[in-house]
């Protein structure tokens, strides 16, 4: 009887363990997170490092938290820009995108920008992902709204901007597939930010200082203001006044001024992605030390 009633404690102990074993794992990886995240504050980072391509090595990791980049790129700016906001401790490795290094399909599976390498080997990748993982993660300076609702709306917004990624990109590289119903989408999307802004009656979306739906949409704004593509992407500032002020203090914030590209390279950059030419991405911005 003793010793049945030994074999069954064993056998459940076991079976626990088992259960409670991958629950362990996750602890163990997200305790030290927390805990490195809550330490976490930004020192000076260099935006402008030299993007490498195939051929080049990958620089060891250093155990800092790490961004995989590219400078021009708006899906990445997503990235960086809640990186900063956040006052978070990382490190950039930019990256050229047309001739990527033989080992960036390892840091990330889709071979996009941005990637976020956590620890040495274990990345995580797409720009909606890796901000909210950058939230929950971080507790300091939250972005995204706690109100369900809220954030519901949020995740609207940033999907009512296609139309206008949508006329941005068709404008710049195949301006004669473009119709009047992608111009009526581009301003119908327009005016729906327009009309949250009004409804929530802030400066920004986030309130009083930028939040998740700001950073998100932003770098395709800030795109449509620097770059001279066509008439059809300018923002009438009359008929968009609310929009227009909300673009105004959008390049006052902090994080968007520090990373903002300027104008006249911004444009360089725009010409050779029009002409397919990537092939050397490593402008004037790159020589900054």
């Amino acid at each position: 009887m003793i010793v049945s009633t030994f074999t069954f404690a064993v056998h459940a102990l076991m079976s626990s363990f088992r259960v409670l074993a991958p629950v362990v794992h996750l602890l163990e990886y997200a305790l030290p997170m927390r805990n490195m995240a809550s330490k976490a504050v930004k020192g000076k980072v260099n935006f402008n490092t030299k993007h490498l391509r195939k051929g080049d090595p990958m620089p060891p990791f250093t155990g800092k938290l790490r961004v995989y980049n590219m400078r021009y790129c708006p899906y990445a700016q997503r990235t960086m820009l809640a990186l900063i906001a956040k006052g978070i401790d990382y490190e950039v490795v930019n990256v050229n995108l047309v001739d990527k290094p033989e080992w960036f399909l390892a840091r990330s599976a889709f071979g996009k920008v941005p990637a976020l390498e956590i620890r040495d080997g274990v990345t995580i990748y797409e720009s909606l992902v890796t901000v909210e993982y950058l939230d929950d993660v971080y507790p300091q300076r939250p972005l995204l709204p706690k109100d369900p609702i809220t954030k519901a709306y949020d995740k609207i917004i940033i999907e009512a901007t296609g139309p206008i990624h949508n006329l941005f990109y068709r404008l710049i590289r195949t301006p004669e597939t473009v119709t009047n119903e992608h111009v009526e989408a581009y301003h119908k999307a327009l005016k729906f930010i327009e009309d949250q802004l009004k409804e929530r009656g802030g400066k920004f979306l986030g309130g009083s200082q930028p939040g998740y739906a700001d950073y998100m949409i932003w770098p395709w704004f800030e795109r449509i203001q620097l770059i001279d593509v066509d008439d059809r992407l300018k923002i009438d500032t009359q008929k968009f006044k609310v929009l227009s002020e909300y673009i105004d203090n959008m390049f006052q914030d902090p994080a968007v001024s520090q990373y903002v590209v300027p104008k006249e390279i911004m444009n360089q950059f725009f010409i050779s992605y029009k002409s397919g030419d990537l092939s050397n991405i490593n402008y004037e911005l790159m020589t900054e030390e």
